[in-house]
């Protein structure tokens, strides 16, 4: 049986509950991309991402058949939850952390810039690793905000869900989290093109 993007995740999860696996196919094949980039925007490791990702799943179906299901029934907003959680054990066991030095000049000059080996994709994906760089400098929840936002691409109103705060909690920890990002941008004289 072939389910329709429009079924409501509860019905979806009723039927996998039921015995139908195609069920969770579903579920999975929906919501994949914004679960993913979101692991890979924490931990910026594509085998790790990928490891994370299937365990998300796992937690999600031992939940499911311990009886546990979605609070307040938003699928997306739980499978967050359960990969943000992963992602922050994954980084406390590994203890990695990526931070630029101080001394290290990150601007690309006029004549980087003309040169011939650097084609577009390479400045988008240097500019990228840069503000994912600094990103990772911010304290933790205004991290967790950011790419929730940027790279999940949630809404404020779909991160309060994530993180379990008001939605005047969630623009304000924004709001700091971008002040604290052009100040980080400034002190390491990082220039975006």
């Amino acid at each position: 049986m072939n389910y329709q993007n429009s079924m409501p995740d509860e019905q979806l999860i009723r039927f996998y509950l039921n015995g139908n696996p195609n069920a969770m196919a579903t579920l999975v094949a929906l919501y994949k991309d914004r679960i993913y980039s979101t692991i890979f925007a924490i931990v910026q490791d594509k085998y790790v991402a990928e490891e994370i990702f299937r365990e998300v799943f796992i937690r999600i179906i031992d939940n499911l058949l311990a009886g546990k299901t979605t609070e307040e029934g938003n699928f997306l907003q739980w499978a967050l939850r359960i990969a943000q959680s992963l992602c922050l054990e994954h980084s406390r066991k590994s203890r990695i952390q990526v931070v630029l030095p101080a001394d290290n000049d990150d601007t690309i000059t006029a004549s980087e810039l003309a040169a011939p080996g650097l084609l577009p994709d390479q400045l988008y994906y240097e500019n990228h690793d840069k503000i994912k760089s600094l990103i990772d400098m911010l304290p933790e929840e205004q991290r967790e905000v950011m790419v929730l936002n940027h790279y999940a691409g949630l809404s404020l109103k779909e991160i309060t869900g994530v993180m379990k705060c008001s939605l005047t909690t969630a623009l304000d920890t924004m709001k700091i989290g971008l002040n604290n990002l052009r100040k980080l941008m400034t002190e390491k004289e990082v220039v975006i093109n």
